[in-house]
């Protein structure tokens, strides 16, 4: 019965963080759409130039959308560690939802440590203006 439980309560858990970090933002995104014009496209309020070059335009918006996509996805590796400490009377559980927690929070700085090395070492890096 605890192990049904659980389930119900993870995949609730991760069904509604699914629809914030990622159905939101893109209904949100859909909304700001504007047509091509002239062969290229316009700004969609990012302040990016978007004539400057297409492949630089696609990595930058790859290198942002994998930082917010490993930033969701630690969130729920996170609240599914947690959820995993509250429901468990195991002992091995228990540190299995820690270890879960720690790799998570290790896999987030990660990220965001890449992005951290890349601007220290030049801001217009990440500008990705071929």
């Amino acid at each position: 019965m605890k192990n049904f439980l659980y389930k119900k309560i993870s995949l609730l858990s991760i069904g509604m963080l699914l629809w914030k970090f990622l159905v939101l933002p893109i209904k949100s995104f859909a909304l700001d759409y504007a047509p091509l014009e002239n062969g290229v496209f316009n700004n969609f309020n990012t302040g990016v130039d978007q004539s400057s070059g297409q492949l630089g335009v696609f990595l930058g918006q790859a290198f942002q959308f994998g930082l917010a996509l490993a930033a969701a996805l630690s969130i729920i590796m996170i609240v599914w560690g947690g959820v995993k400490i509250m429901l468990t009377e195991s002992v091995f559980e228990k540190d299995n939802g820690k270890e879960k927690i720690k790799n998570a929070i290790f896999g987030l700085l990660l990220a965001l440590a890449s992005w951290l090395i890349l601007f220290i070492i030049n801001p217009e890096i990440l500008n990705f203006k071929l």
